[in-house]
């Protein structure tokens, strides 16, 4: 079979490092190999220039215009159906000028022949399609599960992942590109091109007869759409009524009940006569509140006085009189400095007794002395001086006698008065004993009987508070009843409830006030057709149908009006007629992306979908029965059908085990990517034939893997040739001859 395009040399005049270099590139599965930098991205980027054009001013990261002064350019011979040509390009100042030339003949032919080798295939879409490298490899793989099955239906459909990735960019400011009057936004320009584009086209198509049949078809199928679509908004329009009225059936049904809360107007309480009678109903309950304590007090000292025990103050009153006589003895200058010097006297007395005794004793030795000289001495003098000492110490003996016996006498004669109180008072015949219990007696009953005063001044002050109290009560009462008589009421209670009502009413008319604010007239209205919310929820229901049987009925009419209108383009045969096709292919895919970034969320991934499945329509059945054979190759008889529901890939094994996209391992990730690839560009070549471009598309595969998609390109390159950029050819040198290989 002969291949539609393939490339026999390259000559390059010059181009990055290269100068006047040749380069044999004949084999079907052409290896072009070696080490980093040593020109196979420059000699790959070489031939796309060629064949595509140079890069432009803008592309500055691929400026390959030679250093030497050489011609930036070079030429490819290539065969195409068997015919040898040589397309030869140069790059200057002026431009690019391309020359294609008949290698058999010598003659040159038209550079729109080359146009139609390519079948409108631009540089960026050469390298979408028919360039297989890592990068993209592992830019497919990063993605997550979703993505990446949105990922291979993209490749699958149209060989690529560019409108997959179109399809994650949104416009942010869309009235940059479009506005429905515009002129000057990108997309208003385009579209007026377009316009003009079809004009002209529709002016050459309109003389074949056959475009009128479809001009009408697709007219009537455009009105058609139009008034589905001017249903379907009406209907859309509908259920956001609906809506409306379903999230406001809440509001609408605490309106109705609050409205049977409103009552007939009340008389009329304001705030001022409200809030003067609860100010004088307050005071009452004040002074109200102050008696009640004042009675409390006053039982309080009540109980006090009676659980308080007068024992001592009692006694002293019952012999008040002999107590007070007692006080007025005990209290006199006399009886009060002894009662002051008592305890000194107690201890002089003790002393006085001791000096006492001394002395009696001195009286009593001498008169035993004075004795004993009377009998024993016979000298007169002595027996005169025994006589004396015995005068003088009879005489002393009995004075010091009569001193103690003096000293004794006076506290029994005071202790005499202490009669009427001793067995109460527990008294002794001690006398300072006596006197110091009597007056802690008096102490006592003292303390007692001031107890009792303060107490009894107490209630004496709290009764005469009270007796106030309770004149001020009845003057505020007579003030209080002559307001409630004013405002015709009997009594505080039946006001204030009637006020309170009142105000309950006043915040019932400003709740139903707010409520009523928050529907429009046109809403109750409407919800006055339902009687309850489960209504409405039901004509939801009905009109979303309705919405999505029209949606269905658009979509329908939209693909048939794709359809005619892909037969359209298909009407006649002139260049004129296909360039102005092509052309107008190339804007309206320039329009598709401006309008996909202006659409943004809401629009740009269904259109999108409605593209790949239009792409898909004819080829996508001979893609999946390709890339099951390739995969299944790949995976040496692992997996044995790819299945390809509406955008959701499912794989089966050989053990009839079902897998999905998201449970597939990396590496087999990897072969399906590249299954896909390939069978989109073998199944896409037979129509435009251009060679496949490996540029270390499995650099990271195992050994095994390697073997085995070298095999698979091997196969492939038997229809398409195929140019393989490689830095290790280990696994391949088994497999291909030394020809095939060409080590730059």
């Amino acid at each position: 079979m002969l291949k539609v395009m393939k490339i026999l040399e390259a000559n390059i005049y010059g181009y990055g490092h290269f100068v006047d270099s040749h380069f044999d590139i004949s084999r079907d599965f052409q290896i072009i190999t070696g080490e980093n930098e040593s020109g196979k991205s420059t000699f790959k980027s070489f031939i796309s220039s060629i064949l595509f054009g140079f890069p432009t001013k803008r592309e500055k990261s691929e400026n390959y215009a030679p250093k030497k002064g050489s011609i930036y350019g070079g030429n490819l011979l290539i065969t195409q159906r068997g015919h040898k040509y040589v397309i030869e390009r140069i790059n200057s100042d002026k431009g690019s000028n391309l020359s294609i030339m008949d290698k058999q003949t010598g003659e040159k032919v038209p550079e729109s022949l080359l146009k139609k080798w390519l079948s409108g295939i631009d540089k960026q879409l050469f390298n979408e399609i028919y360039a297989v490298n890592q990068s993209s490899l592992h830019a497919v793989l990063d993605l997550k599960p979703d993505e990446l099955e949105k990922n291979f239906y993209s490749i699958a459909t149209s060989g690529s992942q560019e409108i997959f990735e179109t399809q994650k960019k949104f416009m942010k400011v869309a009235g940059e590109l479009y506005k429905p009057n515009g002129r000057v936004p990108e997309i208003n320009v385009m579209l007026k091109e377009y316009d003009e584009q079809q004009k002209q086209t529709q002016h050459l198509i309109n003389k074949l007869d056959e475009s009128k049949d479809l001009d009408k078809k697709i007219s009537e199928l455009q009105e058609q759409n139009a008034t589905i679509l001017q249903e379907k908004k009406q209907y859309e329009q509908d259920f956001l009524e609906l809506q409306q009225l379903s999230s406001s059936w809440d509001v609408y049904q605490d309106v109705l009940l609050t409205s049977r809360k409103v009552t007939d107007p009340v008389s009329k309480i304001t705030i001022e006569t409200f809030e003067r009678v609860q100010f004088q109903h307050n005071k009452i309950s004040a002074l109200e509140e102050n008696l009640s304590s004042i009675e409390k007090q006053i039982e309080n000292i009540k109980l006090q006085l009676k659980e308080k025990d007068f024992i001592e103050l009692n006694f002293y009153l019952q012999n008040k009189e002999d107590f007070d006589n007692l006080f007025d003895s005990l209290n006199s200058s006399k009886n009060l400095t002894r009662h002051e010097t008592v305890n000194s006297e107690r201890l002089s007395r003790r002393n006085k007794n001791l000096r006492n005794n001394k002395v009696s004793l001195i009286f009593l030795g001498i008169f035993v002395l004075s004795l004993l000289m009377l009998i024993f001495v016979s000298n007169v003098p002595f027996k005169i001086s025994g006589i004396i000492g015995i005068i003088i110490g009879v005489y002393g003996f009995n004075k010091e006698l009569k001193k103690d016996s003096s000293v004794e006498s006076q506290p029994i004669s005071e202790q005499n008065k202490f009669d009427f109180c001793r067995e109460k008072l527990k008294l002794t015949n001690d006398y300072s004993e006596n006197l110091e219990k009597i007056f802690n007696f008096q102490r006592q009953f003292k303390e007692q009987q001031n107890f009792k005063n303060e107490f009894e001044t107490r209630k004496t002050f709290l009764n005469q508070e009270r007796t106030a109290k309770l004149s001020k009560l009845r003057e505020e009462q007579i003030i209080f009843d002559t307001q409630l008589e004013e405002v015709e009421y009997d009594n505080f209670d039946s006001f204030r409830s009637m006020y309170f009502q009142q105000q309950n009413q006043i915040e019932v008319e400003s709740k139903l006030q707010g409520l009523k604010s928050q529907l429009s007239r046109n809403v109750i209205n409407n919800l006055k057709r339902f009687s309850s919310k489960r209504e409405i929820e039901e004509e939801k229901n009905l009109i979303s149908n309705k919405i999505n049987l029209k949606r269905i009925d658009s979509e329908d009419k939209t693909a048939q009006l794709i359809s005619y209108k892909m037969q359209l383009e298909k009407i006649g045969n002139s260049n004129e007629i296909a360039i102005l096709q092509q052309e107008a292919a190339n804007q309206r895919a320039r329009i598709n992306t401006k309008i996909e970034d202006w659409l943004s969320l809401v629009l740009s991934t269904k259109w999108l979908d409605e593209y790949l499945s239009k792409l898909s329509k004819d080829r996508l059945p001979q893609i999946i029965e390709l890339s099951t054979r390739f995969f299944e190759k790949l995976t040496r008889g692992h997996f044995i059908s790819i299945v390809l529901e509406k955008t959701q890939f499912l794989f089966l094994t050989k053990d009839n085990q079902e897998f999905k996209v998201n449970e597939l391992s990396r590496a087999t990730a990897e072969q399906l990517y590249l299954s896909l690839r390939l069978a989109f560009v073998v199944t896409f070549n037979k129509k435009i034939g251009l060679p496949i471009i490996i540029d270390d598309g499995f650099v990271n595969f195992d050994k095994k893997r390697k073997i085995q998609i070298i095999d698979l390109l091997l196969e492939i390159s038997s229809e398409t040739q195929i140019l393989c950029f490689t830095v290790d050819i280990s696994v391949m040198c088994d497999k291909v001859s030394y020809e095939e290989i060409l080590v730059i």
